[in-house]
């Protein structure tokens, strides 16, 4: 684990929020009065881990309910022979995006 890993920083020591923040303004201006995809969306990776993150927990959440309903109705438990098998927690990854490229307004004529 490097220094940086678990922080809110960025390399050049921005805030995340602040980075995300700029980085969606200068998208903004560049879409400014061009038609866009209505199911466009902009988030970060990590956003997008958080949200998945939050699923698989809900999923398990609901396991949980369904199992205590099964039981109060009578029905076999878990582990009866109902075939049921563990779920694997999903593997974390390092994010590593790729390299950002300058967009051709950007670049010197």
């Amino acid at each position: 684990m490097t220094k940086d890993e678990g922080t809110d920083t960025v390399w050049g020591g921005s805030e995340y929020a602040e980075a995300t923040a700029e980085v969606r303004r200068a998208l903004g201006e560049r879409l400014r009065g061009r038609p866009v995809p209505p199911d466009l969306v902009v988030t970060s990776r990590s956003e997008i881990e958080k949200r998945e993150l939050r699923a698989y927990g809900q999923g398990w959440r609901d396991r949980g309910e369904h199992e205590e309903r099964r039981r109060a109705e009578g029905g076999p438990g878990p582990g009866s022979g109902d075939g049921a098998k563990v779920l694997p927690f999903p593997q974390q990854h390092p994010s590593n995006p790729p390299e950002a490229r300058p967009h051709p307004a950007d670049e010197p004529s």
